[in-house]
């Protein structure tokens, strides 16, 4: 048989359960992200740092995607070429002391930024590197894969397109470094593969003071 609690027992029992519900809710500080943070603040680990700023290289990849998403589907050869040409990632050219890695990062975020657009994807093929995906065959398939497609017809390992019609997204960063202050240049060209033309380019330049 249930015996109802006395009035202030009930009370009492009431703020306990309370109590341990706010402490497992409130393990994490009050006011704490657990670390993340908005990617575009500058921080002082930013402002402190010999290399170029995240929140700048990130800003230029969202802006160089909707001018180049634009800009390459209004190009002559690409709005009329009868199929849709291809797009591959290339080399980056680094000479400054910020990590290549870093570049490399926003390469691909800006090869991401283009997939999403409709305009890229009515006119361009954007394929992965087939040195990569040489490596991906031979792990899946095994070593010789590419002798056995060859036999059966295929071209070689992966595909490979005609350079008349394949574009390369590259980029070059260069550096001037005066004590605190380092200037920089960013650019990302498209470079048609076969005539060496460059169809587009998009360059940013950053000042920047470590504190």
């Amino acid at each position: 048989m249930l015996h109802k609690l006395p009035g202030r027992a009930s009370v009492r029992l009431s703020m306990l359960a309370l109590s341990v519900m706010l402490l497992a809710v409130g393990c994490t500080p009050k006011g704490s992200t657990g670390g993340r943070i908005d990617p575009y603040r500058t921080t002082s680990a930013d402002a402190a740092s010999k290399q170029a700023s995240i929140p700048a290289l990130l800003e230029f990849s969202d802006q160089t995607a909707g001018r180049l998403a634009y800009d390459l589907s209004e190009i002559p050869e690409i709005k009329q070429a009868p199929t849709r040409v291809v797009l591959e990632l290339g080399d980056i050219s680094n000479k400054t002391k910020t990590s290549t890695s870093d570049y490399e990062l926003i390469q691909h975020r800006l090869r991401a930024n283009l997939m999403q657009s409709k305009l890229i994807r009515d006119h361009f093929k954007i394929v992965e590197g087939r040195a990569r995906m040489d490596r991906e065959l031979n792990r899946v398939a095994g070593p010789g894969a590419g002798d056995i497609l060859q036999e059966e017809g295929s071209a070689g390992q992966t595909a490979t397109y005609d350079p008349a019609i394949t574009y390369v997204l590259q980029g070059d960063f260069f550096e001037a470094d005066r004590g605190d202050r380092r200037q920089y240049f960013f650019e990302f060209k498209l470079t048609n593969l076969k005539s060496r033309d460059i169809v587009f380019s998009s360059s940013y330049d950053l000042g920047q003071v470590s504190y």
